[in-house]
Order: structure tokens, then sequence, then C-alpha cells
């Protein structure tokens, strides 16, 4: 059986929104969006005493990727990352990240670039604004309140929404420049743009499926 639960009102209290952190003189516009393909829900284990853990590894996230440059001059390349202050030129260690060069961004000919990507995201590295075990364990204290039973909640599957936050660095340069691949972060200029994107959170069962 499943329930389906909205998180508006944790949207709203986080206040979550688009946004622009960094603005330059060869970037137009930087957008970062959520593509149309849903990912597949993000299952959390449960036991009798509530939810434990993150059973899915990895979920599939469509991304829409897009910047314009500014006259003469030409997007060259893209940092898309699971975290805040996500910037081409610096070193990422192993926070979540995906650069787009070279023939993905045009190869340095285009003043805009537009790209539409389906990536398999650790759910480690997903940067969420409230952890999906928390999300359904606050489900469970929610159905509580209203009066059902610790085990009536867990025997149940639920459905939610959880909201993850992506952001994406663009960098613009010279047409030489760009089309020669030789970019460096004194001869560019970069704009980022962050957006939250819809994961679906399915909240699993205690009961064990019949075989």
């Amino acid at each position: 059986m499943f329930k389906a639960i909205k998180l508006t009102a944790a949207v709203a209290l986080i206040g979550i929104s688009a946004t622009s952190v960094q603005a330059a003189d060869w970037i137009d516009s930087v957008k970062l969006s959520q593509g149309i393909i849903k990912p597949a829900p993000v299952e959390v284990t449960a036991s009798s005493n509530g939810y434990t853990a993150i059973k899915t590894q990895q979920t599939s996230i469509n991304f829409s990727l897009h910047a314009t440059a500014k006259k003469g001059k030409r997007i060259a390349a893209m940092r898309l990352g699971s975290y805040k202050g996500v910037y081409y030129f610096e070193y990422a260690g192993d926070l979540w990240h995906q650069d787009y060069e070279g023939r993905d961004t045009g190869s340095g000919s285009k003043a805009t670039v537009n790209l539409d990507k389906t990536i398999n995201v650790p759910t480690t590295k997903i940067n969420w604004y409230v952890n999906p075990v928390q999300l359904c364990q606050k489900n469970l204290e929610n159905q509580m309140k209203k009066g059902l039973h610790k085990s009536e909640v867990l025997a149940k599957s639920w459905s939610m929404d959880a909201a993850a936050y992506f952001e994406l660095d663009a960098v613009a340069a010279r047409k030489k420049d760009a089309e020669s691949g030789k970019i460096t972060l004194k001869n560019t200029t970069s704009q980022r743009s962050g957006a939250p994107f819809t994961i679906p959170v399915k909240c699993n069962s205690t009961l064990k499926k019949a075989p």
C-alpha cells in the first residue's frame, strides 16, 4: 500500500529556490534545471524501531544544462556538481561532479550550449535538504501524532518527495582561446546557477514480500 506525501511544507521551510551565485562580464545567462525524466524512487529500509538506512546506492537524474556567452565570446566548459560553490577550475576532491568540455560544449565554437544529461548519482554524494531516512522518520512521527501506532505506520509503504541541491558553473572565453582549448583562470570568466531537484523516496514496509 502506498501513501503519497507531498513535501511542500518542508520545501517552504528551507526556502528552496533557483539561485545565481556569481556574475561575470562574458556570460549572458546560466541555468540549471531538472529534466523531464523522473528519477526512480530512492528506497529507505525499515525495522520495528523505525527507518534505518538508504537502500538505493545510486539514482538516475535527468539534468538540463544551459549557458549563453556574450557577443564575441564562447562557452568553453561546464561543471555540474552536487555541492555549493561549484567552480570549474577548483579541485573538487571526492565531491560529486561532472565536467563538460571539448566536444561536449562544441569545441569552443558555440556561444550557447544546451545539454541534456541523465546521470547515475550515488545517493551518498547527493546534497539532500533533508536526508531520506530523516524524511521517512519524520513522516513516522507525524502519522503517530495522528493516532496511528508505530507498527501500523511501518507496516505500510509510503511515497514521498525529497529535495536535493545541484549547481552548474559555466566558463566563457574569447573565441580563439575556447577553440584552442587552452583555457585558464586568467583568460576566462564564469557564472554559476543552482537549483533544487525533486527525488522520489519510498519508505519501505517492515513486512516481507511473499515469495
